[in-house]
């Protein structure tokens, strides 16, 4: 049956779960199709003022997410009691139909559908956003088999009332518990919540089942917080033995023992992933010629030579974020470490989304971090953050590259100083 809500003329129905149900829709105003997803709370009654404020501030919040991997929110709102998020239409199939029809998946494809997710958290985490509610219906594979995560900020949305957990929560959905990390069924959600759930689902499309699927919420609780994971081989003596162990090390039940970060998991997965297909990036000609003045002692003057093409409309992605870390580096010259910090951080997480976490371009911004902060006295977090980059500078610069052991050394020195 066909409706209407506001400009968006609903044509049929895509799905529904727990949240709510998302249809087709034509946007009347830009003469385009999109999704429509209907969120009906159950059981807030009086408090509904105080769930629209949550969902909208969500919804405000994730539609500034711009991944390839996240459908594009375009519109939210509340009509007659109904909240609403419109986003772009995928077409495709979801994960749990995909297992539905063909079963386990093999090795390298689970790999880097795993690996895809991987890719959009570390971008979302980068900005301040969980997803909480990772699960094989909430990942679309497109016609051109493209991963994409959908329902960013729904969760967080609808996230229970003070005092209640998501086990007791009038509005929570059963079917989520079997994806959901310990800490988070109890009201602690962090980023590695998001790692577990991936743990979850990367375990389901090898094995072809979840690692824990019968009883009730509480049971299921009960066997996520307290339960060994079941051995993937039982399941599937195949799988290889480094997988198994990544799997399981995502499942472990603290969310300090898991690995992290999201970018970290990313690059895991790549001896079992599909190898990426990279082209060359054409830098613009102006770049490394402000870097040189910026190396030759003359901050201030490659700052306004730097802003001067950011102001430009011929960069590409690439070289516009090149262009920032250099900005960013010149402003920490010139002694503004946090806002040199700051900026680092927000180019990097755009980097890893467009580059890949192993690329040269985000390894230097990453050690760039790092040198700042040494200076800066924060030498705790530059001491994990050089541990880290020196594993995975080693496994991408040769020993000729002037980069190679910069952060091993870097982290020599640290540690000298303690």
């Amino acid at each position: 049956m066909r409706r209407s809500l506001g400009r968006y003329e609903l044509t049929h129905e895509l799905g529904r779960g727990g949240m709510g149900v998302v249809w087709a829709a034509r946007d009347q105003g830009e003469g385009r199709e999109v999704a429509v997803k209907l969120l009906v709370p159950r059981g807030h009654g009086s408090e509904i003022t105080t769930l629209e404020r949550r969902f909208l501030r969500e919804a405000r919040l994730t539609g500034r997410l711009s991944h390839p991997g996240i459908p594009a929110v375009l519109d939210h709102g509340s009509l007659d009691g109904e909240l609403y998020l419109v986003m772009e239409l995928v077409h495709g199939r979801a994960v749990d139909a995909v297992l539905k029809d063909e079963g386990p998946l093999p090795v390298d494809r689970a790999a880097g559908i795993a690996q895809a997710v991987a890719d959009v958290l570390a971008y979302a985490h980068g900005q301040g956003v969980v997803h909480r509610d990772l699960k094989p219906s909430n990942l679309m594979i497109n016609l051109s088999g493209e991963v994409k995560v959908l329902d960013f900020g729904v969760a967080a949305a609808l996230e229970p009332r003070p005092g209640e957990t998501r086990l007791t929560a009038s509005n929570a959905a059963p079917g989520t518990v079997v994806y959901m990390a310990p800490e988070q069924a109890v009201g602690r959600t962090v980023p590695a919540s998001d790692l577990y759930s991936l743990g979850c689902v990367l375990y389901e499309l090898l094995a072809g089942t979840p690692p824990f699927t019968d009883g009730s919420p509480f049971l299921l609780y009960h066997r996520h917080a307290n339960e060994p994971v079941p051995p993937l081989a039982g399941h599937r003596p195949d799988v290889p033995e480094g997988l198994a162990r990544l799997v399981g090390a995502l499942l472990e039940k603290r969310p300090e023992d898991r690995p992290a970060p999201a970018s970290q998991v990313h690059a895991l997965l790549a001896p079992w992933a599909p190898a990426p297909i990279r082209q060359a990036r054409p830098e613009h000609p102006r770049l490394a010629e402000i870097a040189a003045l910026r190396r030759a002692g003359r901050p201030a003057a490659a700052l306004a030579q730097y802003e001067q093409l950011l102001a430009s409309a011929d960069l590409a992605r690439a070289e516009f974020l090149a262009a920032r870390v250099g900005a960013a580096l010149c402003v920490g010259v010139l002694g503004r470490t946090r806002e040199a910090l700051d900026e680092l951080k927000s180019a990097l997480a755009e980097q890893r989304s467009l580059l890949g976490p192993g690329d040269p371009a985000v390894l230097d911004t990453r050690y760039e971090i790092a040198v700042l902060l040494v200076r800066s006295g924060e030498r705790h977090p530059a001491h994990e953050l050089l541990r880290r980059l020196a594993d995975d500078e080693e496994r991408t610069f040769a020993d000729a590259d002037p980069r190679a052991g910069r952060s091993r050394a870097l982290l020599s020195r640290l540690e000298r100083m303690r």
